[in-house]
């Protein structure tokens, strides 16, 4: 009977303990990015954590694709193992490949685009407006706009 009662508590307690050390839910975040003007160069997507970050031009991750996967000017992709949380994604059409926006008169040259948000005013959009959660597996749209 002693043997039976501790054995119990042992049990309960690596119970206890492996329920607080509870790992955390990894989700996969697919981009449709629709609008694409051309074959030329690269889409690069920037995921961000924060608005601090996103101002800082800080991105978390970095995923850049070649253009030549393109089919009707739109490319889906695909960023797996995202822990969940608050994320805000933005994108870059670097038709050069240098890896930043260009500009012509304070104009972009480029495309720029930010997940389920179209942006169509002249000042940098505030992070708020396209940010969303991750619980689950989530699908975003990311237009690509063109000054």
């Amino acid at each position: 009977m002693k043997r039976f009662f501790l054995s119990f508590i042992l049990i309960a307690l690596v119970s206890l303990v492996s329920v607080s050390f509870k790992t955390p839910a990894y989700h996969t975040i697919t981009v449709k990015v629709t609008n694409i003007r051309n074959s030329t160069g690269n889409i690069q997507l920037q995921i961000f954590r924060s608005a601090e970050n996103y101002n800082k031009g800080l991105a978390w991750k970095i995923k850049t694709v070649d253009k030549s996967e393109m089919k009707n000017n739109t490319i889906t992709c695909t960023f797996t193992g995202i822990e969940s949380g608050e994320y805000g994604m933005a994108l870059l059409d670097d038709e050069n490949k240098n890896k930043e926006m260009d500009y012509t008169m304070l104009m972009p040259d480029e495309g720029f685009g930010f997940a389920d948000y179209y942006h169509t005013s002249w000042s940098k959009p505030k992070y708020d407006s396209f940010k969303f959660s991750l619980k689950e597996d989530k699908a975003v749209t990311v237009k690509v706009r063109y000054v």
